[in-house]
């Protein structure tokens, strides 16, 4: 549950073993290689491997392709296809490298199926254009050659725009012996035939030439009609020809995860190109440096010393007070908030990690949030489920045990509240029902009512009259804030700032709890309580109001005083923030209540069958409804509070996570043999 120790390994190597000692590195796991920026030593770059990088573009581009041809059959030709995420074993990893000519046969055949497809589109694309050339004479009933010149006579087939039609057709019949035909609309205008003597060809042209007139290019045997239909047919051949080529594709789904696994091996080899970059070196040896989590230096240099004996391997542990990646070692269940707290920044290397503690308030104020036992439940179902389908590690994986774990506080809150899809089911059964606890004697519904009620239980602070649960709410935002304080001073006692820690941390932090103490003990009328509680508060915070220039230097331990007064406003206003947890918490129960119990329950279940039919859709579609936005608002606030409110006093952030060579990969994930998908 903390930040893993770094060191900075040197390794001294030939570089005709360098390839070799990379994949026993790449093996290990724990192996960051320092990149040329970070290598201050680098010297003698060399050139990267471009034969590499352009193998890689066309295994990608040929993987695209095939994976979107086969997308575009039926599902049952898909099934059995290798999707992203599929389990391998390192020696598997390896030997991919050996079937290199494979791939190159599967390359070559892929490409084959992109030529015949570019060539049907493109045959496709010619007959279309040629067919809607044709299209504007399929009035014409006779065939196109018909309207050839004869030895005497000029003859015209063409379109004529439609607001000419009238004016050009009266124009031609003034000409003599100049017959005009027109055969309809035909697109934007109108087929028209004409024959003229050619004694007065130069006068018809010049009059169609006027108007516009478009004429026929083509001088088919047959009609436009039996040449579109011929069209189509050439056209329905090449579309059946591209649909075989889906058909040939979904033969090439087992070659799918060969490309998939061997551009995630050409990944690796780029990644190593691209490490031996930033290496010193002569002509005949290389001196690396990487980043080894201090635990696994021994075992990094024995895979080092096996890959090959001449090899020369030093380690020294970096400093906290040094950059180094971050490596963050937590149980699983907190593994899986640090897609949370990374999305805000990894802590930086030197820093505390804050997912152990911010877990535990994520998880409780997003039950706070929902605080329905049926949405609690829906929440851990629905989230092992997603997280039994996804590969362990995936940030969809870790996001849905997070909510796994909120459901659980959700039900807990859920049962408190008396929320089951927003019916009070507890009230209904219990609430006449006898219920004596230590601090109360009555029924349950008198309890729920005077403790638990989130608008009705009333609490009384200074003649100010709020509701409780507001209170409660607000009471662990402090013992939050209280909580990140005490951490602000572990910070400075690692570091050696003792005044810092205690003046700076501890003595802010009980304020925060005593302070937290004083307004329920005024809240519950314990007098005496509350005024030792108020000194106590008040001299708590004086403390560290006039200790908060200590460490400070001539007048800054003035100005700080002053800053720290100021402060009171801030911490007041954060405090306010946490009233979020109410507000969120209270609009869900309200639109659950009125789905299920205004609108179904008393309003339509009295109907009868179909009341009881209808109230039912209303129950499940309102609620789903409702689980959906109240998750989007407990994931965003919830994580507001940790980011701003929390985080803000003591997070360190900037930090670069440890990134293992060989450790970054698209489409594959290393397993056991029996992991394997």
């Amino acid at each position: 549950m903390a930040i893993a120790e770094m060191s900075k390994m040197t390794i001294l190597g030939k570089i005709a073993e360098r390839d070799g000692l990379l994949n026993a590195l790449q093996r290990t796991g724990a192996v960051q290689v320092l990149s040329c920026e970070d290598n201050e030593n680098a010297a003698f770059l060399q050139l990267p491997n471009t034969d590499t990088a352009k193998e890689s573009d066309r295994v990608q581009r040929d993987l695209a392709f095939l994976v979107g041809l086969i997308g575009d059959a039926p599902k049952e030709m898909r099934e059995g296809m290798a999707k992203d995420g599929f389990g391998v074993t390192l020696d598997e990893f390896y030997q991919v490298a050996e079937r290199r000519a494979q791939v190159e046969g599967v390359l070559a055949a892929v490409e084959s199926l992109a030529d015949r497809q570019a060539a049907y589109r493109a045959e496709v694309a010619k007959l279309t254009q040629e067919r809607k050339s044709y299209e504007p004479y399929l009035v014409v009933p006779c065939a196109l050659s018909t309207f050839a010149d004869t030895a005497k006579t000029a003859v015209y087939l063409g379109i004529l725009p439609t607001d000419k039609v009238n004016a050009t057709i009266a124009a031609l019949s003034q000409i003599d012996a100049c017959c005009v035909h027109s055969y309809g609309a035909a697109g934007n205008g109108v087929a028209i035939g004409v024959v003229a003597f050619y004694t007065h060809r130069a006068e018809v042209d010049e009059t169609l030439a006027l108007a516009g007139f478009q004429r026929c290019p083509f001088r088919d045997e047959t009609t436009a009609e039996a040449h579109i239909a011929a069209l189509d047919e050439s056209i329905a051949d090449c579309l059946a020809k591209q649909n075989a080529l889906v058909q040939e594709a979904c033969q090439m789904k087992e070659d799918v995860r060969l490309l998939k696994l061997y551009d995630d091996y050409l990944g690796f080899v780029k990644e190593k190109e691209t490490a031996s970059e930033g290496m010193l070196s002569t002509q005949s040896t290389f001196v690396m440096q990487a980043y080894v989590p201090t635990e696994a230096v021994e075992r990094v240099a024995e895979a080092a010393q096996k890959a090959t004996e001449a090899v020369f391997v030093e380690a020294e542990p970096v400093p906290r007070t040094e950059t180094a990646p971050v490596l963050m070692k937590n149980n699983k269940v907190v593994q899986n908030f640090e897609a949370i707290t990374n999305m805000y920044s990894a802590p930086a290397y030197g820093a505390l990690d804050p997912n152990p503690v911010m877990s535990f308030f994520f998880s409780l104020f997003m039950g706070v949030i929902m605080a329905d036992a049926v949405y609690g439940l829906l929440m851990l179902v629905g989230g092992l489920v997603i997280a039994s389908k996804r590969r362990p590690g995936t940030s969809l994986y870790r996001m849905a045990k997070v909510f796994v774990l909120g459901g659980i506080f959700a039900m807990c809150f859920g049962v408190l509240f008396d929320s089951f899809f927003g019916f009070d089911l507890l009230r209904t059964v219990l609430g006449d029902k006898p219920f004596n606890i230590g601090f109360y004697s009555g029924t349950y519904g008198g309890f729920y009512s005077k403790y638990l009620d989130a608008i009705e239980a009333p609490t009384t602070i200074m003649g100010i009259t709020v509701p409780s649960i507001l209170l409660w709410c607000l009471g662990l935002g402090v013992v939050q804030i209280a909580v990140s304080l005490f951490l602000k001073a572990v910070q400075h006692f690692r570091r050696g700032q003792y005044l810092d820690g205690i003046f700076g941390g501890i003595v802010w932090g009980l304020g925060m709890l005593s302070f937290a103490v004083w307004v329920f003990a005024m809240a519950s009328d314990r007098v005496t309580f509350d005024n030792i509680a108020m000194y106590v508060t008040l001299g708590f915070i004086g403390l560290g109001i006039l200790t908060s220039g200590i460490t400070a230097k001539g007048f800054g331990k003035i100005t700080k005083i002053g800053g720290a007064a100021y402060g009171l406003i801030n911490y007041m206003s954060d405090i306010l923030s946490y009233a979020r947890l109410y507000g969120l918490m209270l609009s869900g129960a309200q639109i659950a209540a009125i789905f299920t119990k205004t609108l179904a329950i008393e309003t339509l279940f009295p109907k009868g069958a179909i009341g009881v039919i209808f109230g039912v859709v209303i129950i499940l579609v309102g609620n789903l409804f409702n689980i959906a936005m109240s998750l989007l608002g407990a994931y965003i606030h919830d994580s507001r509070l940790q980011y701003v409110e929390f985080f803000g006093r003591f997070f360190e952030g900037e930090g670069e996570l440890f990134t293992p060579i060989g450790s970054t990969h698209e489409h594959i994930y290393f397993a056991a043999e029996s992991e394997q998908k």
